[in-house]
C-alpha cells in the first residue's frame, strides 16, 4: 500500500469531533465485503463516490490497474489520490480491516481545516452496502432515497 496521505491524526480533532470519532462503529468492514466491493469495482470502474457540487469526499476507485481511495470534488475524482495498493489483494485485506470510525479520520486535509473534512461524505459500510446495489448511483438524491429505505 502507498500512502499518499496519511490520515487525520486523531489527536488534532476539537473535542465535539473525537465525542463523535468514538460514536463511530469501530466494527471491520470483514472480508466478504471487501471481497464484493473490489469485485464491483473492477467491473465498474467508475468507482464509488458522491457526486454533487462542490466537496464530495471519498471515494473508491479502479482506475488505471491500481484500487485507491481518493477525494472527489464536483463528483469527479480521485484526486487528490490518498492511497493505491499494489494488488487486489493487498486492497481487499486493508478494506476487510476498515470501519467507519477508521474511514472518517481518511480525508485530504487542506489549510489545517480538519473538522471541515473529518468524517465529512466518507466511505461507511453503508456506502458500500449501496455501492453493491444493483441499481446504485452515485447521485445524492439516489443515495438519499437508498438511505430512507432503510
Amino acid at each position: 500500500m502507498n500512502v499518499h496521505i496519511p490520515t487525520i491524526p486523531l489527536e488534532t480533532l476539537q473535542d465535539e469531533d473525537v465525542v463523535r470519532y468514538h460514536a463511530l462503529s469501530n466494527q471491520r468492514y470483514g472480508e466478504p465485503l471487501a471481497r464484493k466491493v473490489a469485485g464491483k469495482l473492477t467491473a465498474n470502474p467508475s468507482g464509488l463516490f458522491h457526486s454533487h457540487r462542490d466537496y464530495c469526499g471519498s471515494g473508491l476507485y479502479f482506475f488505471e490497474g491500481q484500487f485507491m481511495l481518493g477525494e472527489v470534488n464536483d463528483g469527479m475524482g480521485p484526486h487528490p489520490i490518498m492511497l493505491t495498493f499494489e494488488n487486489r489483494d493487498e486492497f481487499i485485506t486493508w478494506l476487510a480491516n476498515q470501519s467507519d470510525q477508521s474511514m472518517s479520520l481518511f480525508a485530504a486535509v487542506k489549510d489545517n481545516n480538519v473538522s471541515f473534512k473529518f468524517n465529512n461524505q466518507t466511505v461507511t459500510k453503508t456506502r458500500l452496502s449501496y455501492f453493491l446495489e444493483p441499481d446504485y448511483r452515485p447521485d445524492w438524491n439516489a443515495y438519499c432515497a437508498y438511505l430512507s429505505k432503510q
